[in-house]
């Protein structure tokens, strides 16, 4: 059996870039890749040409290893992320190495016939080499979720910001405009980021303007006013604009006190009362 693996090792090492070649072209007879042209078509083909050329060097030296030992090399596909950041689908490339796992088994079936390899090892080395290609398919599966979860994430707070802009309007006074619906990241945010930087910014007055928030419920209504309390232990006087007759009503439900915290219908109006317009 070692003999054999060491057959099949040393084969790999030395044919795989011709070997690539070959059954490259036969996986993407058998299967459907979405590509927006051909020239973008053979630039993938020839990125998965050489990410192919590292696996099977990699499986080589796999061959010869223990299940353990193969698990720690850790081994994956798409090593420098291109397909990733070429937002290429990830059954994309789980399609191309189950059909080159399936190419590349045929041929070496066909190989170690014709070396006289026992039937036996050849069974061996397709165990050993179903193993390796579904840990490499695994781990960069795991890897892909990972990234586009950390993409998704990347985007989520990017229109977080975009939802809580703190806008100057004069100096020591700034607006900062919600729309859209509130909940408790959003909350959370606010608190933890937009607070701090009004601060920083050497704001003494904070126009809360809830005109774009849809649903005011009791989850609303405790947030801004947790919103106003922070902002009072920072120095800075909170006005609410946008007061619709709910909001108003909730605060009054909740028994949320609004004593000393100036209230009006829309931005314009809070500007008359501060004398900037």
């Amino acid at each position: 059996m070692k003999e054999s693996l060491q057959f099949y090792s040393t084969y790999l090492q030395k044919e795989k870039i011709s070997l690539v070649q070959k059954l490259l072209k036969q996986v993407y007879k058998e299967i459907h890749i979405s590509a927006t042209s051909k020239d973008s078509l053979q630039v993938d083909m020839t990125k998965h040409q050489g990410l192919l050329e590292n696996l099977l060097h990699r499986i080589s030296l796999a061959l010869l290893k223990t299940p353990k030992e193969q698990e720690a090399m850790n081994l994956k596909y798409d090593i420098h992320e291109y397909f990733f950041q070429e937002d290429a689908l990830l059954k994309d490339t789980v399609e191309i190495l189950s059909e080159f796992r399936l190419q590349l088994m045929m041929n070496l079936k066909a190989k170690g016939i014709k070396q006289n390899i026992p039937n036996e090892d050849i069974l061996m080395v397709y165990e050993k080499i179903v193993f390796i290609f579904d840990e490499t398919i695994r781990n960069t599966t795991t890897h892909f979720n990972l990234k586009h979860q950390e993409k998704v994430e990347a985007v989520e707070n990017e229109i977080l910001e975009l939802g809580a802009p703190i806008v100057p309007l004069t100096k020591g006074i700034a607006v900062l405009p919600l729309i859209g619906r509130f909940n408790q990241v959003r909350a959370d945010y606010i608190l933890s980021y937009v607070l701090p930087k009004v601060a920083e910014a050497h704001i003494d007055t904070l126009i809360l303007d809830l005109s774009g928030v849809h649903v005011f419920d009791t989850f609303v209504a405790q947030s801004f006013f947790q919103v106003r309390d922070v902002l009072s232990l920072l120095g800075i006087e909170a006005i609410m604009t946008g007061i619709r007759p709910d909001l108003a009503q909730t605060a009054v439900q909740l028994g949320i006190p609004s004593t000393g915290l100036r209230m009006y219908n829309n931005v314009q109006h809070a500007l008359e009362s501060l004398n900037v317009l």
